[in-house]
């Protein structure tokens, strides 16, 4: 769940936000839903700190750093409370959710902002069947409103593989692909880069993406 960065003027010099007081009213309307949804069900709110010592470790997101006057080091905005909220799981906290701003560099555009509102949640012995039934009963409750939703399919990996890529993956091989999945790209002093992998609709081009990013040289 996620909103747009609604502090952001609508033109330069403007201290006009671009929320209106109708869109304030549904936003509160809609989080106040959410959390009924889960008190409901026994699940506990938990809150959990947005500065942290360490940055995550997955090489598709990239962190905000900041630094704190008196403290040494570089201090790492949150991408996601995962791991604070593992960390509870661990020490017994039962069922927890959490609603939460965070932050995510390189992901502004039409439909990403920077900062942004994350709904996470953990259930303790759910399969991914029930937490699948859960997702959609949310989803379902807090649109009713607006629109009502259809029963969601459940293909299975295979299903979902052949249908919309063209693959069934218990058979295929992947010496096609052998040239992509070799696929190496130059590192230069100050870029970093990544390729991905995809298959078209129809399932009959594998096309590979590449990107480059400047390195952010940002608090150094």
């Amino acid at each position: 769940m996620s909103e747009g960065h609604g502090d952001e003027p609508t033109a330069p010099g403007s201290w006009r936000p671009t929320s209106d007081r109708q869109a304030l009213m549904k936003r509160a309307h809609l989080l106040a839903r959410t959390r009924a949804f889960f008190e409901r069900r026994g699940v506990l709110e938990v809150e959990t700190p947005i500065l942290s010592a360490a940055g995550v470790t997955d090489p598709q997101i990239e962190s905000l750093m900041t630094r704190v006057l008196g403290m040494p080091g570089r201090f790492f905005l949150s991408t996601s409370p995962e791991f604070p909220m593992k960390r509870l799981l661990a020490a017994g906290s039962g069922d927890i959710y959490q609603l939460c701003k965070v932050f995510r560099d390189g992901e502004r555009g039409r439909w990403h902002n920077p900062e942004f509102t994350l709904l996470e949640w953990y259930r303790l012995g759910f399969d991914d069947a029930a937490l699948m039934t859960e997702v959609e009963a949310l989803l379902g409750e807090l649109l009713a409103p607006e629109r009502r939703l259809e029963r969601a399919e459940r293909p299975s990996y295979a299903e979902a593989m052949r249908r919309h890529a063209g693959v069934d993956p218990h058979a295929a091989s992947d010496k096609p692909w052998s040239p992509v999945l070799r696929l190496r790209l130059p590192r230069v002093a100050g870029v970093a880069g990544a390729a991905q992998a995809g298959f078209s609709a129809g399932g009959r081009t594998l096309r590979a993406v590449s990107r480059r990013r400047r390195a952010r040289q940002r608090l150094s």
